[in-house]
């Protein structure tokens, strides 16, 4: 069996404009997860889901990569990460055409698995590309920018989607992102990709795959990982619902919304500085493992005032937004070589879809049962918790 490896050219200078592109296809692909909360409502009444099947749509983008995250690591090493990451933008443009035409419920949620599939290539393909691209003196600070693809992708969407469904409904929002993809995708594949030395290889077979990455470091990474997306999608994914309830009209509460996902884009690119001054990441991710404890009990206590709440909403996304960079910038030193980087980022993304599946049907479920929103933090209290314990658990 050959090895597989991604070498850098020693070029010496980090390639900013490819480095740009590729953090414009990450947010291209965060759009599709953003697109779903502000068209919840109108895909609730146009297909006649409930409150936790329309949790489902927002979950199932998640199908395929809680359950083959880590082999697609593999793949990604397989194809090339180039090509990886092309296929992947061309795919989830492909599904999203097709949801938008779907004409019953089922068929919606079979093209969010298809976009999910897809949109997990591309987040593991994207950072040895990264990484091929920095310069030497670069190369510790560029993967960390990889954190805000998610934040701004939703915030871009949840900013800027209220006037595509008001005038044209979800179906017309879908197709307008499937031509971003499509435009991303193209850039993409024209632009030339970093001098790369690949050595392509097999596919690992199940024994191989797990001993590559089921080490305490990657497995921590993962619990992190997950238990954070449990509580940033939860949130997220319903506060438009919950801020239309308390009287906000639609298009502002699809801009505060889109103002609290970018706190979180704030909260990934101050930790490259935090770093750099000493900070060490898994510190990082403890502090804000805490600090998301106490925001999550104060964004669901309806004795507050719906401001104070909503800076509880604030305060979460944003000190959560240090746990994705953290996490980027310790998966290279946390992987067993280099030839299982990608490998181990798969693993530790499968971790986070996961999350994204469990979390928003879990406070779905909770919100029927009690009859509104305000018993959602006996989910996110424990998956914080949880999460503090397994960033305890890092030892550098």
């Amino acid at each position: 069996m050959r090895t597989s490896a991604v070498v850098a050219a020693a070029d010496e200078s980090t390639r900013w404009a490819y480095v740009w592109l590729l953090l414009a296809c990450g947010i291209g692909c965060a759009m599709q997860v953003g697109k779903v909360p502000p068209a919840l409502g109108f895909i609730q009444r146009d297909l006649h889901l409930g409150l936790v099947a329309g949790a489902w749509v927002i979950s199932m983008f998640s199908v395929v990569g809680a359950s083959l995250g880590c082999l697609t690591g593999s793949i990604v090493d397989r194809m090339g990460p180039h090509r990886a990451a092309t296929g992947g933008l061309f795919c989830i443009a492909a599904a999203s055409l097709i949801g938008s035409v779907a004409p019953l419920p089922w068929v919606l949620l079979l093209s969010r698995a298809l976009e999910g599939m897809a949109f997990v290539l591309v987040v593991v393909a994207v950072p040895s590309l990264l990484v091929a691209s920095a310069s030497e003196n670069d190369r510790r600070y560029v993967p960390a920018l990889w954190g805000i693809y998610m934040p701004s992708g939703m915030a871009i969407s949840l900013a800027t989607a209220q006037p595509v469904l008001q005038a044209h409904g979800w179906r017309a929002l879908w197709q307008v992102d499937a031509l971003v993809l499509l435009l991303l995708a193209l850039l993409l594949m024209l632009a030339p990709a970093p001098s790369l030395v690949m050595r392509g290889r097999a596919l690992p077979t199940l024994r191989e795959l797990l001993r590559s990455v089921c080490h305490p470091g990657p497995v921590l990474l993962g619990v992190i990982f997950g238990c954070y997306t449990v509580q940033y999608m939860a949130v997220m994914g319903f506060l438009p619902t919950i801020l239309q309830a308390q009287g906000t009209t639609a298009q502002a509460a699809g801009l505060l919304s889109a103002l609290a996902v970018m706190t979180n884009a704030a909260g990934n690119l101050i930790v490259p500085a935090l770093i750099a001054r000493g900070a060490a990441p898994r510190r990082l991710m403890a502090v804000a493992c805490l600090v998301m404890i106490v925001a999550a009990v104060g964004i669901y206590l309806a004795a507050l005032p719906a401001t104070v709440r909503y800076l509880f909403v604030m305060t979460l996304s944003g000190v959560g937004g240090l746990i994705p960079a953290s996490l980027f910038a310790l998966v290279p030193k946390l992987a067993q070589d280099r030839q299982s980087t990608a490998t181990t980022m798969g693993f530790v993304v499968q971790f986070s879809h996961v999350g994204q599946l469990a979390g928003p049907p879990a406070v779905a479920a909770v919100a029927a049962a009690a009859g509104g929103f305000q018993w959602s933090a006996l989910v996110l209290v424990p998956a914080a918790a949880a999460a503090f314990v397994a960033a305890r658990g890092l030892r550098e």
